[in-house]
């Protein structure tokens, strides 16, 4: 099952490790991510940001990058075996992106970004 995660302007392409390496399914992610503060960059190290995705759908975006700093609140909802965000500035068209779990605990998304769950008192 693809499982597909959106978030503003980011997302992650990187090869998932050996170790627990798999497509997400839609359970998986509301037990994993949901309620959690993530963590999140671009593969790349341009930009990063933190992400929650609230237990009734809404969700909250940092984004820090060169000479940049925003914030968002938004949406997200499983459909279809697909994780969707919509953002009420950075980007109010909805977007799906599949989420993998990759090293180290960490999640990768289909578009280049990286999230990692920060455990709380971190």
């Amino acid at each position: 099952m693809l499982v597909r995660f959106g978030v503003a302007l980011l997302l992650f392409v990187i090869t998932p490790g050996t170790a627990g390496a798999g497509e997400l399914t839609g359970r998986e992610i509301e037990a994993e991510l949901v309620g959690r503060q993530i963590m999140w960059w671009q593969a790349d190290g341009w930009q990063s940001g933190t992400l929650t995705l609230g237990p009734s759908g809404g969700a909250d975006i940092t984004i820090s990058g060169p000479g940049n700093k925003s914030h968002d609140e938004g949406t997200w909802e499983l459909r279809d075996g697909a994780l969707c965000t919509r953002w009420h500035v950075l980007r109010a068209q909805e977007k799906c992106y599949r989420l993998t779990r990759g090293n180290s605990g960490r999640f990768l998304t289909s578009g280049g970004n990286i999230f990692e769950i920060q455990e709380a008192g971190v």
